[in-house]
């Protein structure tokens, strides 16, 4: 009896004609991995840039801050940045580079 259900399974099921079995599936399956290995292998892509491609950071991040960065984003208006590139350069705490940037914005003002 277990010969004959390991016989119809294999035969019928697996390597039948019928819909293709799930021999013809797999085989396919086992193509679609190949070919794309084989064209991120070419292109050099790992398959994490293939989901996940890199975006560019925006010009700014990739420049080195300056002092002159900070008051430019002062004058446009982007405190927030101007803080936090502040807190980058000097090292200084939260409070002390929310009043040096506040003192930017003043003196700009006048």
């Amino acid at each position: 009896m277990t010969v004959g259900l390991v016989n119809y399974l294999v035969a019928d099921k697996l390597f039948g004609d019928q819909h293709g079995g799930l021999a013809a599936v797999g085989g396919a399956f086992l193509v679609v991995l190949i070919v794309t290995w084989v064209v991120r292998r070419i292109s050099g892509a790992t398959w994490r840039e293939a989901v996940w491609p890199r975006r560019e950071p925006p010009t700014r991040e990739r420049l080195p801050s300056t002092m002159a960065s900070v008051h430019e984003l002062v004058e446009t208006g982007q405190r927030i940045q101007a803080i936090k590139m502040y807190r980058e350069l000097t090292g200084a705490d939260l409070k002390s580079s929310v009043e040096a940037v506040d003192a930017m914005r003043a003196t700009r003002k006048k």
